[in-house]
């Protein structure tokens, strides 16, 4: 019985996983609803996690160790985060309106998206740099957001990147408390 749960745990975080994209392809490319379904898909992203990281630590035969939980989870929602960030650049290029890459507001998308990619890199091998870089990412998207209203107008960029900057912390927590503890 407790096998079968096991497995539950997995198919319902994938489900979770899954329902979450499709609410962001919905919201972003059919629907074009601009960011309220994704704000409120969130939990579900977290709550299909949280069921993974239960799986993971009992499908090993050894257990588990905090750090190596802590690094499947990241490694978890940094995964969905890229494939999200990639469903928003994809509904941009489809539905936006043009806007010039090469003047001040329109060159904050590809900076957003380039300090994310560095993120991205980094968080495999130098957590501390990833955790920078998604929060210079964070404080980056509130600028634009109040800024510009080229970029105002595009969605809720400070909504939907709360999720970043809270990955941006648990990497300086993991690299600060966690991994230097062994």
């Amino acid at each position: 019985m407790k096998h079968v749960f096991h497995i539950l745990k997995f198919i319902t975080g994938i489900i979770l996983l899954i329902l979450n994209v499709g609410i962001w392809i919905n919201g972003l490319i059919i629907t074009i609803e601009r960011g309220m379904d994704i704000i409120l898909a969130t939990p579900i992203l977290i709550a299909g996690a949280f069921l993974l990281l239960g799986w993971y630590k009992k499908a090993r035969t050894l257990p588990t160790s905090k750090p190596q939980r802590w690094r499947f989870i990241l490694n978890l929602l940094l995964i969905n985060y890229a494939v999200l960030y990639m469903i928003y650049v994809a509904g941009e290029l489809i539905h936006s309106s043009a806007i010039d890459f090469l003047n001040l507001p329109g060159i904050m998308l590809p900076l957003l998206m380039a300090l994310f990619i560095m993120g991205f890199i980094l968080s495999w091998k130098y957590e501390n740099y990833a955790g920078i870089f998604f929060l210079l990412w964070y404080i980056l998207a509130w600028f634009s957001q109040l800024r510009y209203a080229e970029i105002r107008d595009r969605g809720p960029y400070v909504f939907i990147g709360i999720t970043i900057f809270i990955q941006g912390i648990l990497y300086l927590v993991y690299y600060f408390r966690i991994k230097k503890q062994t």
